[in-house]
């Protein structure tokens, strides 16, 4: 009874020393960041050599390719600072078959699924980036041109809306020039019957005279009175023949009560 007992005890160590090596336990994974590589990664990450330290800690993958924290931490490096998507995807997705139940699972699900996200959107924009910028600076340049005419166009509205006013709306239109129809010419009547024999043997009718010019009828010349002691404005019109009204009309201001003597008004004609 003794040694079936103590043989199962031994299957049961076995098994217990198997699981042992396969599982991942928390010394491992402070080994693994033990590892000179990877602590050499870390200050290199901290330092701002970032192509160095992800190096430094492909390095420690080669010393144990079993070593989840130098996925995670490379994960880290392409995802940001060297700005690879498709290699943090790999990295992250390395670190969470390794370590599936870790506190950091579900970070590094969520950054995983970010990188992919940022690949997609570069399968999609990157074969047309060119076409698509061409357009882009394409339809620029043509929004400037429309933005620099239509501000062409409204300085010219404001300068004509400005002229407008000064111009007037009683400004007189110009003048068309009037053609005037040629005089018709009336022949004179042609001689029928007998007289058309003797047509010919009668000398040419004279042209018409010429029509008089209107005669210019001048105006008889105005003349002066140099007024003297006891003359008024009436006794001037009579005196020379003229209506009072036609003798106040020339002489515009003329008061009856300010006559001075030697003071020359105009007389018109009669």
């Amino acid at each position: 009874m003794m040694f079936p007992l103590g043989r199962g005890l031994g299957w049961c160590g076995l098994l217990l020393l198997f699981a042992a090596g396969c599982i991942p336990t928390r010394d491992a994974s402070q080994d693994e960041q033990r590892e000179p590589h990877f602590l050499h990664g870390q200050e290199l990450r901290k330092a701002g050599e970032f192509k160095n330290a992800a190096a430094a800690f492909e390095k420690a993958l080669e010393a144990n390719p079993r070593s989840a924290f130098a996925h995670f931490e490379l994960g880290l490096l392409y995802e940001q600072p060297l700005n690879d998507p498709a290699t943090a995807v790999y990295h992250f997705e390395r670190f969470l078959k390794m370590r599936p139940s870790s506190d950091r699972a579900e970070i590094v699900r969520q950054r995983a699924s970010n990188c992919k996200m940022e690949l997609a959107k570069l399968f999609l924009i990157a074969p047309g980036a060119p076409s698509v910028q061409k357009e882009l600076d394409k339809l620029k340049t043509e929004v400037e041109r429309l933005g620099l005419e239509n501000h062409q166009l409204r300085r010219q509205v404001e300068v004509l809306s400005a002229q407008a006013p000064a111009r007037g709306s009683n400004a007189p239109a110009p003048a068309l020039a009037s053609v005037s129809a040629p005089a018709k010419t009336i022949p004179p009547p042609v001689p029928r019957g007998p007289l058309a024999a003797n047509a010919a043997l009668l000398p040419p009718a004279a042209p018409p005279a010429p029509a008089e010019p209107p005669k210019t009828v001048k105006a008889a010349p105005s003349r002066t009175h140099v007024v003297k002691s006891g003359d008024t404005p009436a006794t001037i019109a009579r005196q020379h023949n003229v209506k009072l009204e036609a003798l106040q009309a020339v002489n515009p201001g003329l008061d009856p009560k300010r006559l001075k003597i030697g003071q020359s008004l105009t007389v018109p004609a009669p």
